[in-house]
């Protein structure tokens, strides 16, 4: 019998330029997942690749590509626009056609994929997928402050905001929503940082994603940005989950089970 191969596609969280997660996955993988599969891992933000902008985001970049797996990065608040890394070096960076739609590469590591700039639609397996990248920075005053890591493109503009807007009304309804952070009103409250002035923390990423929600119909929404994986309780249909870097969600699983709990697997690094 032919053993068909097949594309793999998971979820992981914030995994802030550390390739042990990674490492940790990619074992988890060959004892789980057919050898003759490709492996899709999307990360939710706050990948770590473009950051320092130096030695070390290549040797990351690196140790990324040593793995048998394809990254698509969603843009978090602690790195740069893909757009401005490509503006900035033109000669190493191209446009190219991944699950249906528009991707940035760096031509020296083709195995990572970075979403686009403002919200966008993909196709993921089949999954009709709204793509929303960004965030706040919390910390951003005392990055400021010390020079150190602070990108000014960091949330969405008010007319990337109102693309996706119009782009959710359009559609009206999609399978998986991916995003950095989250709407409002599923904020984990108990985890904000007790040293930070919640009065001085900019809402309007996450209110947008309030109002992204009421305009589009979906499955299943993953995010990162809070370090801690949490699932919501289903409602209308929906399901919420909220992602660390020691678990995964394997996307297609989700959809044949509906189920984010029986979807979502350790893995320990």
């Amino acid at each position: 019998m032919i053993n068909m191969s097949k594309t793999r596609v998971f979820a992981l969280g914030d995994i802030h330029g550390d390739f042990k997660p990674i490492r940790a996955f990619s074992v988890w993988t060959e004892n789980n997942v057919n050898k003759n599969d490709k492996i899709v891992l999307i990360l939710l933000g706050d990948v770590g690749a473009n950051f320092f902008f130096n030695d070390r985001d290549k040797e990351f970049k690196e140790r990324l590509g040593e793995y048998n797996i394809e990254y698509f990065a969603i843009r978090g608040n602690h790195e740069e626009r893909p757009s401005v890394c490509a503006r900035n070096n033109p000669k190493d960076w191209e446009k190219q056609l991944y699950f249906g739609q528009n991707v940035w590469v760096e031509k020296e590591f083709p195995h990572i994929k970075y979403a686009l700039d403002e919200p966008a639609v993909y196709r993921i397996n089949g999954h009709l997928t709204f793509v929303i990248p960004g965030a706040y920075s919390v910390d951003k005053y005392v990055r400021l402050k010390r020079g150190t890591g602070w990108f000014a493109g960091e949330q969405l503009t008010n007319a990337e905001m109102q693309r996706g807007m119009r782009l959710a009304e359009n559609i009206e309804k999609c399978d998986l929503i991916l995003s950095h952070t989250c709407p409002v009103c599923y904020e984990p409250t108990d985890l904000f940082l007790s040293n930070v002035d919640q009065s001085m923390v900019d809402k309007t990423m996450e209110r947008y994603l309030g109002e992204i929600e009421t305009k589009l119909k979906y499955k299943l929404w993953l995010w990162g940005h809070y370090h801690q994986t949490r699932v919501y309780p289903e409602f209308n249909g929906t399901d919420r989950v909220m992602l660390t870097n020691d678990k995964i969600i394997d996307i297609d699983e989700y959809f044949k089970t509906k189920d984010p709990y029986s979807s979502m697997h350790y893995v320990y690094f």
